[in-house]
């Protein structure tokens, strides 16, 4: 069995000491593509069970959360300006980190849309795969610069923690950082 890696999102410690009923709060707020009835869906979710305080070297006293084992090769992508992915399934159940550009996420047979900025809040979880999702999703990258991500599939532990907060993605102040 191959070892898996660990996948940490660090953030200072003053985010930790803020309250909890905002929406800066001690965990993540991120904007997951899943799937319900066959039918790809956005949500806001909250991580659980939130920040702790890291004491790995080079990082020691600062916020960290467990995103859980990496379950296969992660990559680099770079997308062309105005790139159409067009209608599709996640190919595995994954984080998409966006570093940079802009992604545009519909949704068949709904009005629900996601504008993924690249850079602090560029984290998605995408989890509506063909055997859960009959018509998947669509993906457009409108921004006239190249948008680029990381690609993280899950490991064998699955969807991490959650609370839903509620449908649609996560906006505005309900981001954390």
């Amino acid at each position: 069995m191959r070892p898996q890696a660990l996948i940490r999102f660090v953030l200072p410690t003053a985010i930790l000491a803020q309250s909890p009923d905002t929406s800066l709060g001690s965990t993540l707020n991120i904007t997951v593509l899943g799937a319900r009835h066959n039918r790809s869906t956005l949500e806001c979710w909250a991580l659980q069970p939130g920040f702790e305080i890291s004491d790995q070297p080079g990082q020691a006293g600062t916020a960290e959360l467990d995103l859980g084992t990496i379950g296969g090769n992660a990559s680099f992508t770079v997308l062309p300006a105005g790139f159409d992915g067009g209608r599709h399934n996640a190919p595995a159940m994954q984080w998409v980190v966006f570093l940079s550009g802009l992604a545009h996420i519909t949704l068949p047979n709904s009005t629900t849309e996601a504008w993924i900025q690249g850079g602090k809040n560029g984290v998605v979880l995408v989890l509506d795969t063909a055997d859960v999702s009959t018509l998947g999703h669509f993906t457009k990258y409108p921004s006239r610069d190249r948008t680029t991500s990381v690609l993280i599939p899950l490991g064998e532990k699955g969807v991490p923690g959650h609370r839903v907060l509620h449908g649609g993605p996560c906006q505005g102040e309900e981001l954390l950082v």
